[in-house]
């Protein structure tokens, strides 16, 4: 026990000294941050003074004006500058800390520990002191033990020889009986004296014992308290101010640009165009005006030498133009929020490209709005003139429905460049077309109103004639439905079968190259289209099976893959593959594949014009099957434009 309590004395004097370290971590600290809040406020001050220099009074009374951008700006910049102010003056505070922290830990540290290791010292050689009385009546105790044993041991063997009356040869009984006599007697003694050792020895085991508790209750506890001092009231007050410090420099801040935030919520763009229109009168608003024509006060139609019939063209001419531009724009309000849902999909991949065709339709929709704007213009005149113009636009507006094609973004076939030049000049008319002739659908379309017709990629139908607007026809299909379909979508074939006559004339070739060229501007980089020269039945589940004319959309090949004479590709939406001999191509993006594209946008709505002389009848290596078809080969010979793509 004494070993035990005098060993957990030892190491105490260390554990006392080592709170005198403790200020040195808030010390270091302390300087740290004061640096680093000193160049952070400096830096702050620099970055306002930049733009404190500069005029701010863009517009009468927009100081005091809370609602104004230049003033909440001001604000924020001079609340910069305030809060690197306040960070160079919280700087200031955390050195006085660390040199207030620095003083007088140094000072405490010399007195305190003189102090308290004295009275250490003392009270641990007191305890040594009490532990050697200790040791020194239980070495007296132990003395005594052994020689009452031993005397206790001779006392025996004399009384066991005197029963035994073995006197030896050297001793008589008179003698045995002397030296048992003197045994007892020393016996006796050891017994008398053991106890009083033994009383002095419980005495000072009790007494080392309370020592060493009084020892580790009262004097170790005072002496580290003693070597502490005022340790933990400076450490109290050194914390407390600088947690102070950041929270005056935090709410210094925050009062300030809690104002700015205020500010910010009132800030509102009718305010500032007054303000800036009233530093700047050249851009006020000006009265409304109108062009008007030379020498007339009035803008009106006279009455044309037709009976009105130019006039009544006119007015269905511009209401199928208002009709095709709301559609178009209903069109490209679809597409564009299928491409913001695409683009927050996340693939960075096609981001660029996406942001591109983005753009693309908005252009499309603002250009279509302004062609609705001028047509809707034209139509109030003739309105003004006394024509039904209302008839002709509800009939526009309801055989112009939205279209949904399958597969393929509306935007991508829809012409949305304006002209103000007659639509005939685009195209040829109804009259140069001849009714009826054949055509296969390249791209599927289901049907949204009542009078259109539902087709499907690879369908062959039937054009009996115009449609009730621009870009539409009549068609019927195999099973006798009759209804309007997008023209940009089919792919002439060719003379009837059933009526026996000639090949559509040179608008329908115009419209057919078109649709290729048209098809060809949305592929995907590497695809291309191709059409059957033969009907072909798939031999295994793999393959492809389709009719003689069909057009299939050939999939790209993977990087370093052989040509085994077997394409992918994809018809009537099943994909499959299918030998090349059988097929011949239409696009040039074979010859592209690997190479990008550019991004798909409106296609134009007529080829580039024939080199004079050049013929639109096929040729003998052209005509397969009785289809009307002009080659990429003889179209270029013929002097005409190169392939796309």
């Amino acid at each position: 026990m004494v070993a035990a309590g005098h060993g957990r004395g030892g190491p105490c004097l260390p554990l006392s000294v080592c709170p005198l370290c403790v200020p040195s971590p808030p010390r270091s600290y302390s300087k740290q941050r004061a640096t680093i809040d000193r160049e952070y406020g400096q830096a702050l001050q620099r970055l306002a003074s930049q733009f404190v220099k500069r005029d701010w009074q863009r517009g009468r009374g927009e100081a005091g004006d809370s609602r104004s951008v230049a003033a909440v700006w001001k604000g924020v910049i001079e609340g910069t500058a305030h809060a690197g102010q306040v960070r160079v003056t919280a700087s200031e505070s955390y050195r006085t800390l660390a040199a207030e922290a620095a003083r007088s830990a140094r000072l405490c540290k010399e007195r305190t520990l003189k102090k308290g290791i004295e009275r250490l010292q003392k009270a641990q050689v007191e305890l040594l002191e009490t532990v050697k009385e200790l040791d020194k009546a239980k070495k007296q105790l132990s003395h005594l033990r052994r020689s009452s044993e031993v005397a206790k041991d001779k006392a025996a063997d004399v009384e066991a020889r005197l029963r035994k009356s073995d006197r030896r040869i050297f001793h008589t009984k008179a003698s045995l009986q002397k030296l048992s006599a003197k045994f007892s007697a020393r016996l006796a003694e050891h017994s008398r004296q053991l106890a009083g050792v033994q009383n002095e020895y419980s005495f000072a085991l009790v007494a080392a014992s309370a020592h060493l508790e009084h020892y580790q209750r009262v004097e170790l506890p005072a002496a580290m308290q003693a070597l502490d001092g005022d340790l933990y009231e400076r450490l109290r007050e050194h914390l407390s101010a600088a947690s102070r410090t950041e929270v005056e420099t935090c709410r210094a801040t925050r009062d300030w640009f809690q104002g700015v935030v205020e500010a910010s919520a009132r800030v509102c763009r009718e305010q500032d165009l007054l303000l800036f229109l009233q530093d700047h009168p050249a851009f006020s608003l000006a009265p409304e005006q109108r062009f008007q024509l030379t020498g007339l006060e009035e803008v009106c139609l006279l009455p044309p030498a037709d009976d009105g019939a130019s006039l009544e063209k006119e007015a269905r001419r511009w209401a199928t133009r208002v009709a095709r531009e709301q559609k178009n724009r209903a069109h490209s309000e679809e597409v564009l929020q299928r491409l913001e849902a695409r683009r927050q999909q996340g693939l960075e991949a096609e981001a660029a490209a996406v942001e591109r065709q983005m753009e693309e339709v908005r252009e499309n929709i603002r250009k279509a709005e302004v062609s609705r704007v001028k047509a809707e213009a034209r139509l109030a005149l003739l309105r003004a003139a006394g024509l039904d113009v209302d008839a002709w636009l509800a009939g526009a507006m309801g055989g112009t429905g939205e279209e949904t094609p399958t597969g393929l973004d509306p935007a991508e076939f829809d012409d949305y460049e304006d002209s103000d030049e007659p639509d005939e000049d685009d195209e040829p008319g109804p009259a140069a077309r001849t009714y009826p002739y054949t055509c296969r659908v390249i791209f599927g379309y289901q049907g949204r109103q009542a009078d259109e017709l539902s087709i499907s990629q690879g369908e062959e139908l039937e054009i009996i004639e115009d449609g009730d607007a621009e870009e539409w026809v009549k068609a019927r299909n195999k099973a006798g439905q009759v209804g309007y379909v997008p023209e940009k979508y089919l792919l002439s074939l060719g003379c009837d079968s059933g009526a026996g006559l000639g090949p559509p004339g040179p608008s329908a070739l115009h419209r057919q190259l078109s649709s290729i060229m048209a098809a060809e501007l949305v592929l995907e980089p590497g695809a291309w289209l191709v059409r059957a020269l033969y009907d072909y039945e798939g031999q295994s589940p793999e393959e492809l099976s389709f009719p003689e004319g069909a057009i299939i959309r050939v999939l790209p090949r993977a990087a370093g893959e052989v040509d085994d004479g077997f394409w992918t590709g994809d018809f009537d939406g099943r994909i499959g593959v299918f030998p090349s001999l059988v097929v011949e191509e239409l696009t040039g993006a074979r010859e592209a594949a690997g190479q990008e594209l550019p991004s798909p946008s409106p296609p134009p709505f007529s080829p580039p014009g024939l080199a004079p002389g050049a013929s639109l009848v096929p040729s003998s290596e052209t005509a397969l099957g009785g289809e009307c078809w002009l080659s990429w080969g003889n179209w270029e010979r013929a002097g005409g434009a190169q392939k796309p793509g």
